[in-house]
């Protein structure tokens, strides 16, 4: 039993100095990010600082705005193909997937398995295929100090109005109002905060 904590703790430290290099040859400052293993940064990104991109997280694309003390868990993709803008003190977990035109405000919690897409492909022409008629995008807005619990899908165009809260397992397909509760396929409002 101890000589597992023992490895584990040097695990930890090693993986710390190998974050601290990354982010020293990336940034020139040993601790404005924390990098976890196997991290591909290939994106035109703005980084605040004390910013933890955990194990196997991809950042990719251009205009990556990421605030200070953001939290990315494990595994995350996030790709901006136009805007991504992730405000401070906010967390992503595992598994989570940001595509494309979307700005998420403060302190916000998304659980694990969120699926946030701001464009969708064009697919009104039966001549063509759908991958060749190209994509539109509305854009997603998450306001400040909203939950969106695991499982959640959210569909281009919607806003998440501040401090409103979405069930576990939610799509939503409607902008949400202001500190509204909302659960279901399609999302329905089903109560508010106090």
């Amino acid at each position: 039993m101890i000589t597992v904590r023992i490895f584990s703790k040097l695990r930890r430290e090693r993986n710390l100095l190998i974050s601290r290099l990354k982010c020293f040859f990336l940034f020139g400052d040993f601790n404005r990010i924390r990098i976890g293993a196997d991290v591909k940064l290939s994106a035109e990104t703005k980084l605040g600082r004390n910013i933890t991109i955990s194990d196997n997280s991809e950042l990719r694309g251009r205009n990556i705005t990421i605030a200070d003390n953001v939290l990315i868990h494990d595994n995350v993709f996030i790709r901006g193909k136009k805007t991504i803008k992730i405000g401070e003190n906010t967390t992503i977990n595992r598994n989570a997937c940001i595509l494309d035109n979307v700005i998420i405000g403060k302190n916000c919690s998304i659980a694990p398995n969120v699926v946030i897409v701001g464009s969708n492909h064009k697919f009104i022409s039966q001549d063509i295929i759908i991958k060749e008629q190209g994509m539109n995008s509305i854009g997603i807005l998450i306001e400040d100090d909203v939950w969106i619990a695991a499982n959640v899908t959210i569909l281009d165009g919607i806003t998440l109005s501040q401090g409103c809260v979405v069930a576990a397992g939610a799509v939503v397909t409607k902008s949400i109002p202001p500190f509204a509760i909302v659960a279901g396929v399609p999302a329905k409002i089903i109560g508010y905060r106090k």
